[in-house]
């Protein structure tokens, strides 16, 4: 695994980039927003998702595998496959993170193909990669084109590769992604958007799913929710199932 000097990619210039990156009045309105600790979690990210490409090599070499990351956004993920020597590609719909992403990607001497796509309709041909991941993506879409990306990732993955989906449950007790309370999203969204809004605990971000308007809340799925559509995907098997319980922490 390639090794990069930290003190080299996360100078107080890069700092000052993302935040100014941050510095957007939706970001600014977000109940939970603090640049300090977005700084502090953006600057252990690659170590972090490095743990994520260690799991991924108990079942897949990921020496020239090729690897696709659905929602790159600022590429830490990448760029940590790309460190074990996977052939990836980066997409997202934010353009200004994506902007961000290949510079530091540049940062970290490596070459990712980086590119502003819709997860749902890539154009990407028929089982190009080995491997995709699509972390903290599904909770950001329309409920209706979430089973379209799954279908989309089915159609892109080549026969025997590997799929990583990490989004939030909407069957757990509490709600780490958005308000961080407990059981306020098991309710419709005509009661707990009004109830979040009140509390002060909606999202503000602008959501490039929706038009970059904002959602108030994102669209959970549940686990059995998540195992129904796969099954009418196609044949496959579940290798590792992430019970954990994500805090504001990992999503904020």
């Amino acid at each position: 695994m390639k090794e990069t000097a930290l003190d080299t990619v996360y100078t107080p210039e890069w700092r000052e980039r993302l935040r100014q990156y941050y510095d957007r009045p939706a970001m600014q309105k977000y109940w939970a927003f603090d640049f300090d600790r977005i700084w502090a979690k953006h600057k252990k990210g690659v170590e972090g998702q490095k743990g994520m490409a260690r799991l991924v090599s108990n079942w897949m070499d990921l020496e020239n595998a090729s690897v696709l990351v659905i929602g790159s956004y600022l590429g830490a993920e990448a760029i940590a496959y790309a460190l074990c020597g996977a052939r990836v590609v980066g997409i997202d719909l934010d353009e200004e993170a994506l902007e961000l992403s290949r510079e530091l990607t540049r940062r970290y001497g490596l070459d990712i193909d980086i590119q502003c796509l819709d997860g749902a309709d890539t154009g990407f041909p028929d089982a190009s990669f080995d491997y995709i991941s699509c972390a903290q993506v599904l909770e950001h879409l329309p409920p209706e084109r979430q089973p379209v990306m799954l279908k989309e990732i089915w159609r892109m993955l080549k026969p025997g590769g590997l799929v990583w989906i990490d989004t939030p449950n909407q069957h757990s007790f509490k709600d780490s992604h958005d308000t961080g309370l407990p059981f306020i999203h098991w309710l419709p969204r005509s009661m707990k958007i009004p109830l979040a809004r009140k509390l002060g605990r909606s999202v503000s971000a602008n959501e490039p799913a929706f038009g970059f308007e904002e959602v108030h809340l994102h669209y959970y799925l549940s686990y059995f929710q998540l195992r129904r559509i796969l099954r009418g995907l196609g044949p496959h098997e579940v290798l590792s199932i992430y019970r954990g319980f994500g805090d504001m922490e990992q999503y904020a």
